[in-house]
C-alpha cells in the first residue's frame, strides 16, 4: 500500500504529530513554542492525508505522498515526504523508537521540523 501515490509506506509516521521546534537556516537558529503560543499537531493517516491542526482545531487539510530518493544528505535513498502544495519534498526521519520525527529541507542551510508523537 502507498500513501497517496507514493513509495511504500513508512507505517511509524501514522497518528499525530505535536510541534516542537525548528532549527536550521543561514543562522542555523532555533525556535521552540512559547507557553503562550498555540499547540500545533499534524496528523498522518494511511490514506496520504495529512490534517494539520492548532489548538485542536483543524486549520488545514492535504495529500501527501511518500518516496524513496538520494537527497543532499548522502548518496544512499531515504525516505521522503511530499506535500501536495510543495514541489521539494523533505527528508522524513524517525528516531527514538518511533517517539520523534523530523522532517528537513534537501537544501543546504535549510531548515528542519521537529515533532513528538501524541499517545491517542
Amino acid at each position: 500500500m502507498a500513501c497517496g501515490g507514493g513509495s511504500d509506506p513508512v507505517p511509524e509516521l501514522f497518528g499525530t504529530w505535536e510541534w516542537v521546534g525548528t532549527s536550521g537556516g543561514i543562522s542555523g537558529d532555533s525556535r521552540t513554542p512559547r507557553p503562550d503560543d498555540p499547540t500545533i499537531t499534524v496528523r498522518f493517516a494511511p490514506d496520504g492525508t495529512a490534517v494539520f491542526s492548532r489548538d485542536g482545531e483543524v486549520a488545514r487539510e492535504q495529500r501527501y505522498r511518500l518516496a524513496s530518493e538520494a537527497m543532499i544528505f548522502g548518496p544512499e535513498a531515504l525516505p521522503v515526504l511530499y506535500f501536495d502544495d510543495e514541489e521539494m519534498g523533505r527528508v522524513l526521519r524517525i528516531e527514538d523508537s518511533g517517539s520523534t520525527l523530523t522532517l528537513s529541507d534537501n537544501v543546504f542551510d535549510g531548515f528542519s521540523l521537529h515533532y513528538r508523537r501524541v499517545a491517542e
